[in-house]
């Protein structure tokens, strides 16, 4: 779990900089906040549009592959923004990296829920969440610091970053297969021993 939430932070990291770096990164080339605005309005109608109608299928297949494939196609679009110069090419960046986004909406909390024994949910979920706390500082502090260091410096890092951690991902998946296997025999079986219990036990 420990290493799976060292990995949750390598992506929610290279994720928020869409809300930290890229607006700053738009503004250094000139570009408004009205065309920033107009470039993310991508990110919006895709999920609207796309989200419902994959998340189901998405659903069936591991989650640690499909993680890990929405961890490579978040570290495309973000990586392919050193590229961009326009409001269409940002916008296109967008596209990409929200199809990743699409990919990965949910499955880490599953992964979360597949990982944790049934008297500790609150505690994993609680981690979970933490790690996100600490990206929204993370984020922007680490973003405009590589920013600084040039302007392809921040996405040529976030490609690397969403490489390593579905690599990361893959490798531990065997451990997490095993580990989410373990908790639902454990929930089975706490759920056969209350449903064997004397009616006028407390639960």
């Amino acid at each position: 779990m420990i290493t799976y939430l060292a990995l949750t932070l390598s992506y929610c990291f290279v994720y928020l900089q869409a809300y930290t770096t890229l607006p700053l990164a738009m503004r250094l080339q000139g570009l408004s906040p009205q065309e920033y605005g107009l470039a993310m309005a991508v990110n919006g109608i895709l999920i609207v549009a796309l989200q419902p109608v994959v998340s189901g299928w998405l659903g069936k297949h591991d989650h640690c592959t499909v993680l890990a494939a929405g961890f490579v196609v978040v570290g495309l679009g973000f990586g392919l923004t050193a590229l961009a110069g326009s409001p269409v090419a940002y916008a296109g960046t967008v596209a990409v990296w929200t199809l990743g986004e699409i990919i990965t909406a949910g499955l880490g909390a599953t992964i979360v829920a597949d990982l944790a024994p049934p008297s500790m949910r609150g505690r994993y979920s609680g981690g979970y969440g933490a790690i996100w706390s600490t990206a929204y500082l993370l984020a922007p502090l680490g973003g405009t610091r590589l920013l600084a260091l040039g302007p392809a410096v921040p996405w040529l890092t976030c490609g690397l970053l969403t490489t390593a951690g579905a690599a990361g991902l893959l490798a531990l998946a065997p451990a997490i297969r095993r580990r989410a296997q373990a908790a639902k025999a454990q929930a089975i079986l706490l759920q056969g021993m209350m449903n064997d219990c004397d009616p006028n036990c407390p639960h």
